[in-house]
């Protein structure tokens, strides 16, 4: 049922046509002021508020922008005469007055208009409610912390301790790790903990750009400098300034880039795209890479003094399948953390982290989250989630059969297995990675990640 009109005029005629005309099809609630309809206001769940222009002591327009203030959801409707237009303009203008009808109404009008207000007030209403559900979760994920590099007691305990080391000084920080093993989180640890905390973490994904977009993005741009640029723009090193500047995936930009970024880190100080201002910056450094960033200066793609300016302080993030017991408190904190995320009570059972451990995650803590994120997704309100509950692309037949091979382990197989059957698909594709990673059924990107890491020529 509709949640009731509220009619304010202080013409009881006008009152009595108004309900002998809605009564039938609505709840009607009436008062004789401003003052009046504040108070039933107060104490009652209103949908709309109808009033009239004129009245002693409190105008139309001034109690729909007292409603406006104390129930925002509240539909309201102004009854007026031509001559008020002006302070109608400015009130609609200031959202004050959803709507109006000019006097004397017509009924037909008037009644599609209180439907209106009803459905909008339903709807703001359905949105604010949503609103704190999403803040009472919010609450509670302040509540349970911020996204924290779990493991770092565990199998991490030495690369902690070298972080909080490092987190003091303003040396330049090369993440080294393979794709999805958390390299951004150790990077906004390191901010977290050093003295620029209270400034900006800003981040940029080398990889995501094309060449002049990202000299854009990375150094900023005046306006005129490019067909579109019709204003000037502050790049990520202004923006990181006092700060962290993050640079994920440094070994993929270009040869030119990599001379201004040189210069960048010698002279600390840019110039933006078209520009001829030189502006200083004050920055700490962070870059990081999936790739063999020493193979790169070999073939001549990375420069290497580029190389050795970055590559100031190593930091190594090792794979999730050679920390078996980080899985287990990964598990268990992604698993928690998607409870209060989705409202559902979770656990894991020990069966499915055994089967977890079997399984070789080529993508690394970002794919243990993502099946985990898609069995909780799928699990009922209260679960205890089980090995069935997480799609692996390994049977737990062929784990044990793979476990149990003399040539090595569980992992070593597995890589072998995958590199066969990349040489595979390559050679069916007769060299073409583009058809290679359509047989295999996996992205391109993915494609040459396994090829680099396994050494395939």
């Amino acid at each position: 049922m509709a949640a009731p009109i509220l009619y304010v005029d202080d013409e009881p005629q006008n009152t009595r046509l108004f309900h002998r005309i809605f009564d039938d099809e609505l709840t009607i609630l009436s008062a004789a002021s401003g003052a009046e309809a504040l108070q039933l206001l107060a104490s009652n769940e209103v949908g709309a508020v109808v009033s009239d222009q004129r009245m002693p002591g409190m105008s139309g327009i001034e109690l729909l922008s007292e409603v406006a203030a104390r129930s925002p959801e509240v539909g309201r409707i102004l009854l007026t005469a031509y001559s008020d237009r002006e302070l109608l303009l400015s009130a609609i203008q200031l959202g004050h007055v959803h709507d109006y009808v000019l006097k004397p109404w017509q009924a037909e009008d008037l009644g599609l208009r209180l439907k209106r207000a009803l459905e909008h007030s339903e709807r703001q209403r359905a949105l604010m409610q949503a609103s704190l559900e999403r803040d009472a979760l919010r609450r509670e994920l302040d509540a349970y912390g911020p996204e924290p590099i779990v493991g770092l007691d565990g199998d991490l305990r030495s690369l902690s301790g070298l972080i909080e080391r490092i987190a003091r000084t303003d040396s330049t920080v090369l993440i080294r790790g393979e794709s999805g093993t958390g390299k951004e989180l150790v990077a906004r640890e390191l901010h977290r903990r050093s003295a620029r905390a209270e400034h900006a973490f800003v981040r940029i994904n080398c990889s995501a750009f094309s060449e002049g977009v990202l000299e854009s993005e990375l150094f900023g741009h005046e306006a005129g400098a490019f067909t579109g640029a019709r204003t000037a723009r502050m790049g990520r090193f202004e923006q990181a300034h006092l700060g962290t500047l993050f640079l994920d995936e440094i070994g993929d930009i270009s040869a030119s880039l990599q001379v201004k970024l040189l210069r960048v880190l010698q002279e600390r100080e840019i110039e933006r795209v078209g520009g001829n201002r030189t502006i200083k910056i004050d920055i700490r450094l962070l870059t990081a890479s999936h790739r063999n960033l020493e193979a790169r200066v070999k073939q001549g793609q990375l420069r290497e003094d580029l190389f050795f300016r970055i590559n100031v302080v190593p930091l190594v993030v090792p794979p999730l399948r050679a920390r078996p017991n980080d899985l287990v408190t990964l598990t268990r904190h992604f698993v928690a953390r998607c409870g209060v995320e989705m409202g559902k009570v979770l656990s894991v059972s020990s069966a499915a982290i055994t089967a977890l451990a079997r399984y070789d995650f080529p993508g690394n803590v970002r794919e243990l989250r993502n099946l985990v994120e898609r069995a909780a997704a799928i699990a009922d309100s209260t679960a205890e989630l089980g090995p069935d509950d997480f799609d692996l692309d390994l049977s737990s037949s062929a784990a044990a059969e793979a476990a149990a091979t003399p040539e090595g382990s569980l992992f070593e197989h597995i890589a072998r297995e995958s590199a066969d059957q990349i040489r595979d698909a390559l050679r069916q594709a007769g060299g073409s990675k583009s058809r290679a990673a359509r047989i295999l059924g996996i992205p391109r990107t993915t494609l040459n990640d396994r090829i680099e890491r396994y050494g395939i020529r």
